[in-house]
């Protein structure tokens, strides 16, 4: 078993049709679809290809006044990994309109651009029609493509402004009449900006944990430390130690010898033992294995052992106390897809390699 998805998770897919899916919800089911490899027509043809999706959520506001013609959204988006950019896109949600609202005899036009900055002039992005006006009074997301905006972009904070016209070529509506209003938002229904990336370097899972606890190694051991310690109830009273394997009151060198030969064990991650599951969202848990065992002489081939190993155990079965045995180590590895809030408080989707081991041989 390498990741457990809940079965409702794994109905929702991107394409369903619901009143509303929540940031947290669309990288959620976005992150079950990519580990299934069940995407369907309606997502991004850069999901599928990406190793890194990043959620920025939108922390602009509405201006006050009798009309907002224009809306600005904005984002931090100082972590964001430009190399390798795939796509991107802006997702805001439209909230339902009245039908007084909306009968107006015309089918409005919404109008996104960058925002303008010193002698930059704003540049349109993106346009479409609302064609749904009056087709119910669900939520619904409207997505823009936005990935030309990152072309030659190096600021870390990233504006985008949106318009309403009454036709294509027609006089500003108010966004609030169609259903863009924010007062009384809550956080799940903001703006978001997803960006899909496929980095070429090779992220360490230890850098997350790093970035999360501290600057230095010591602070990331009291970290580990101090969620663990919390996550263990305590022995219960009276409680007996455990009884030592007869290998372990054994003499080293016989002990070496009735060790079974190289081979994966099984290793159990369990994400919320750890204390992580508040900021890992899936998998909670998932099978690492590991390697164990004797590399005796002779080798097994299925081991694959190098010539140098064979070799070294060559001679360190003749001569033990002049030459160490060869190790037991993973000899192939595999990656998992990871859903998690970062240290900068986004939603990450990322594929981190050698993560599980799928062979072992000796070294």
């Amino acid at each position: 078993m390498r990741e457990r998805s809940p079965p409702a998770a794994r109905k929702q897919k991107l394409g369903d049709k619901q009143p509303l899916v929540t940031p947290h919800d669309y990288m959620l089911s976005l992150y079950w679809s990519l580990s299934s490899g069940d995407l369907n027509s309606s997502a991004l043809h850069e999901a599928g290809l990406a190793n890194t999706i990043t959620s920025f959520v939108d922390r602009g506001h509405d201006d006050r006044g009798a009309m907002l013609r224009r809306q600005r959204y904005q984002f931090n988006i100082s972590s964001l990994e430009r190399d390798g950019l795939l796509g991107a896109e802006l997702r805001i949600l439209r909230k339902p309109v009245s039908v007084a609202a909306a009968d107006g005899g015309s089918v409005p036009w919404l109008k996104l651009y960058n925002c303008a900055s010193g002698r930059q002039k704003a540049a349109l992005l993106q346009s479409k029609t609302v064609d749904d006006l009056l087709g119910g009074f669900s939520n619904k997301w409207e997505v823009f493509d936005i990935y030309k905006v990152f072309k030659g972009f190096k600021n870390q904070q990233l504006c985008l402004e949106l318009e309403a016209l009454e036709h294509r070529g027609g006089r500003p509506l108010d966004l609030r009449t169609l259903g863009f209003a924010r007062p009384g938002r809550t956080n799940k229904e903001k703006a978001f900006l997803l960006a899909f990336g496929k980095s070429k370097k090779r992220d360490l899972f230890y850098n997350e944990i790093k970035a999360r606890s501290g600057h230095d190694n010591k602070t990331v051991y009291e970290y580990l430390f101090n969620q663990r310690r919390m996550r263990r109830a305590p022995p219960p009273r009276g409680a007996k130690k455990p009884l030592r394997a007869p290998s372990q009151v054994l003499p080293q060198h016989q002990a070496a010898k009735s060790r079974p030969r190289c081979h994966r064990r099984r290793l159990h991650v369990n994400f919320k033992d750890m204390g992580w599951d508040d900021w890992i969202i899936a998998p909670l848990e998932y099978d690492a294995y590991h390697c164990d065992g004797a590399c005796d002489f002779p080798i097994r081939s299925h081991l694959e052992p190098t010539n140098h190993a064979i070799i070294q155990t060559l001679i360190n079965s003749m001569d033990p106390d002049t030459t160490p045995p060869t190790c037991c180590v993973p000899t192939r590895l595999s990656s998992i897809s990871i859903l998690y809030i970062d240290s900068a408080n986004n939603v990450v989707y990322k594929q981190y390699e050698e993560m599980v081991v799928e062979s072992c041989g000796c070294r």
